[in-house]
């Protein structure tokens, strides 16, 4: 699913944003034919079909609300944000975090990657950082073979000129989104993306839009015939939108489940991977479970399992103190492990750095109900 595009000039600069996409697909179900899938217990004698799953949200390097760029009172103060997002960037040292990501993935070899946060940023002709082509190359390069899977969102193209009448103006363009890292051993039947309806308003002096947050999905089968739909999403950060958000993904997941299976694609098991933005015990959070959505850490392990932290990436003391990441099943009968990596500082030439502020989270799950 494509996402509209519209070119609009102000007066003194021009912007060009990539607007979310409102209309639902035609292959969604209504709410009223939704298949809810049941929590499955392992059989004795079944085929454990194990897979290694991970999410992690790669870290923009920015406050995310400096890109909304919310209530600007003038054309100075958006080319002051967008110079604060470049100067906040280019800290965060996003060529060594990729590498530093692309290590532990290589390092941990899960057989399906969530990402979100796939920044693209270039400034004046300038690329700052591309996460997904640089993540590639250095997967490559240390013998990890993955296919990708992109969904693109929050497209800007702004030209913002000098308002001192310097020559100090600045073409900056931006997105980023979501994305899947499939091993070989899956093929993939399907994929898609299905843009949620309750997002955040942006009022960009008088120019009213949207962000642009969504769900993304594959079909995955192995040799064997074991079958996994798959889902990877990035609530947002408010917590309106993320309720909201939350109960539109239970519907529509179900929904787009039951069309799977009209059409012959029976999974033998479903897969969440993502960061939802909301703690344990939160509305948002609850709505996954009164949905049937398992989570892997409480099948499996004791404590809170933090996933993200604020604070620099610099900051070899700072801490994880919140669990927003999730890993969540339907159809699986076991959690073997799920775990937390990337939680602490790397030591490097430039001094200590984490990777992203979110750690990666890990789990291998179990589906033992084929005979």
């Amino acid at each position: 699913m494509g996402v509209p595009v519209k070119i609009v000039r102000l007066l003194p600069f021009s912007v060009v944003l990539g607007l979310a996409a409102c209309g639902s697909s035609p292959d969604i179900l209504p709410s009223t034919q939704v298949v809810r899938a049941s929590p499955v217990v392992c059989m004795d004698g079944a085929r454990a079909d194990r897979v290694l799953a991970a999410t992690w949200n790669m870290a923009i390097g920015f406050d995310v609300t400096d890109l909304l760029f919310l209530n600007p009172d003038s054309v100075r103060a958006i080319h002051d944000r967008a110079e604060k997002i470049h100067t906040d960037a280019l800290g965060t040292l996003p060529r060594l975090r990729v590498r530093l990501m692309a290590q532990e993935i290589a390092r941990t070899g899960p057989e399906i990657v969530g990402l979100q946060e796939t920044m693209h940023m270039v400034w004046n002709g300038v690329l700052v950082a591309d996460f997904l082509d640089t993540l590639m190359s250095d997967l490559r390069s240390l013998g990890a073979e993955y296919t990708l899977y992109t969904s693109t969102l929050n497209e800007a193209t702004l030209h913002i000129p000098d308002t001192t009448g310097g020559s100090d103006s600045i073409v900056f363009e931006f997105h980023e989104g979501n994305a899947f890292l499939v091993s070989p051993r899956w093929t993939v039947a399907g994929s898609g993306t299905v843009h949620y309806r309750d997002v955040i308003p942006v009022d960009l002096l008088g120019l009213k839009t949207v962000t642009d947050r969504a769900a993304q999905w594959v079909q995955l089968q192995d040799t064997s015939g074991f079958r996994l739909e798959v889902w990877n999403t990035h609530l947002e950060v408010l917590d309106a939108q993320a309720i909201g958000q939350a109960g539109e993904f239970a519907l529509f997941s179900d929904s787009l489940r039951a069309v799977q299976l009209n059409a012959g694609f029976k999974p033998s098991g479903r897969l969440f991977l993502g960061d939802i933005n909301s703690q344990p015990g939160s509305i948002a959070s609850d709505i996954f479970l009164q949905a049937h959505w398992n989570d892997s850490w409480d099948s499996t392990r004791f404590g809170s399992g933090p996933t993200y932290g604020s604070g620099s990436l610099r900051d070899s003391t700072r801490v994880l103190t919140e669990r927003l990441d999730r890993i969540l099943d339907q159809g699986g009968c076991a959690v073997d492990t799920a775990f937390v990596h990337g939680n602490t500082a790397v030591a490097t030439d430039s001094g200590p750095l984490f990777p992203s502020d979110h750690g990666v989270v890990v789990a291998k799950l179990r589906y033992g109900i084929r005979l």
